[in-house]
């Protein structure tokens, strides 16, 4: 057995303990028929490790997660995920038990949050549809998860879950988080250099101005360091931004390299005072935010944080946070300057 797989046993087998002690029936006068205290997914528990994927349909579209036997990554960019999301909703999906039979009534699905999940759906109204495949691609388990029900289930909580093909909502014991939005699934911080160890950022290409920034010493903020127009002044604010850049440098997707990267294109280059180099170009459109990124170490000081940074960035394109992804837009005399209004 291999560690991917002992990891999500013994998710599973942690989960099903405690669920063990808190599924026993506090109110047999609720339930309707003659599910409560079954397992929602009787052969799931078993069959855990077997689970080789999870496919998580919401409002947004479609992301899958994918068991390679030695990492989770996401099917289609291949970037790692959190593994303990991954074994955490695998676990908590097969030891869910039901309680209660609800509504059949799909105009109060939006109630419990379970909607259909369509792109005009609010984000407590819509369900995700969850789905365990195995490595055959054959279904384990799928189910929408709903909203979470506090007044049952004990410490691990309730939660309200429709089945496929059936009307009925249910409220279960125990509960399925999934993750939301999908980059909840990655680690999205990828280095910060904090003002401490920032010593200068360049801007140039993409038709716009050439820009520079440097911190005088280690508790200095950046200041612009490009000669600004007659009758204007830094606007401190919006330098200040270009901080934030790689404060974390934090990322909204993903994906393998696809994008082009024009002769021309927009550039960040961000220096830390320990020699740490790192490159932010922009790829396809400027507007749209995706960006490669690359690091190199100019001082044996940085050759670590270089080296790790690296087994994070190189093979991929991210997408800029939209915040962050609108700064390399910027212009000096519209966005870096602001009028110099004296005094009379």
């Amino acid at each position: 057995m291999n560690t991917q797989k002992v990891l999500v046993l013994a998710c599973v087998a942690a989960i099903a303990v405690a669920g063990a002690v808190l599924t026993r029936p506090t109110s047999p006068d609720r339930i309707s028929g003659d599910k409560r205290g079954t397992a929602v997914f009787p052969d799931l528990l078993k069959k855990a490790n077997e689970v080789a994927s999870i496919s998580v349909r919401d409002k947004t579209g479609t992301f899958t997660v994918v068991n390679t036997g030695k990492a989770f990554v996401e099917k289609d960019s291949r970037y790692p995920v959190k593994d303990d999301l991954y074994r955490d909703l695998v676990g908590a999906a097969a030891t869910l038990t039901f309680e209660e039979a609800k509504t059949e009534d799909a105009k109060r699905y939006a109630d419990v949050g379970l909607a259909e999940p369509a792109k005009d759906k609010k984000d407590n109204e819509a369900g995700r549809e969850v789905t365990l495949f195995d490595k055959s691609g054959k279904k384990l388990a799928q189910f929408f998860a709903g909203s979470r029900e506090s007044n049952v289930g004990g410490a691990r909580g309730g939660q309200y879950v429709r089945l496929p093909g059936e009307k009925r909502v249910w409220l279960v014991r125990g509960a399925a988080d999934v993750p939301a939005p999908h980059t909840a699934w990655f680690e999205i911080n990828l280095i910060n250099l904090n003002k401490a160890a920032l010593a200068k950022v360049e801007l140039s290409g993409g038709g716009l101005e050439d820009l520079k920034f440097q911190s005088a010493n280690k508790d200095a903020d950046l200041k612009l360091m490009t000669p600004v127009p007659e009758g204007r002044k830094e606007n401190s604010t919006n330098v200040l931004r270009v901080s934030f850049m790689v404060d974390p440098i934090s990322f909204a997707n993903v994906r393998k390299p696809k994008g082009e990267v024009k002769p021309d294109a927009r550039k960040m280059v961000i220096m830390s005072r320990d020699g740490l180099k790192i490159t932010i170009t922009n790829v396809g459109e400027l507007k749209d935010g995706w960006v490669r990124i690359a690091a190199e170490a100019t001082g044996d000081k940085a050759k670590k944080a270089a080296a790790d940074l690296k087994l994070k960035i190189d093979g991929f394109e991210f997408k800029l946070i939209d915040r962050y992804a609108e700064v390399l837009r910027w212009k000096l005399k519209e966005n870096f300057t602001e009028e110099n209004k004296k005094k009379s």
